[in-house]
């Protein structure tokens, strides 16, 4: 393992580097968040969907098992 020195880094240059990381996570985090909104929406109308078409094909079922049950078989 090799021994590093330590340099001396002016205060301000390490102010800025440090705001600039912070500003960039913020914004990464905020992109991040809003495309999972948006997934969490997407999924929760596909769940509407599927919820609407079952309620269409027990419906559908029940009518035909009664047609089923009405001509005898």
């Amino acid at each position: 393992m090799t021994d590093q020195q330590k340099k001396q880094v002016n205060p301000m240059a390490a102010a800025v580097e440090a705001t600039a990381l912070n500003d960039y996570y913020r914004n990464r985090n905020l992109m991040l968040a809003d495309a999972l909104e948006r997934e969490r929406q997407e999924k929760d109308a596909m769940q509407a969907e599927i919820d609407r078409l079952t309620k269409i094909n027990g419906k559908l079922q029940d009518a035909a098992a009664k047609k089923d049950a009405k001509n005898g078989g």
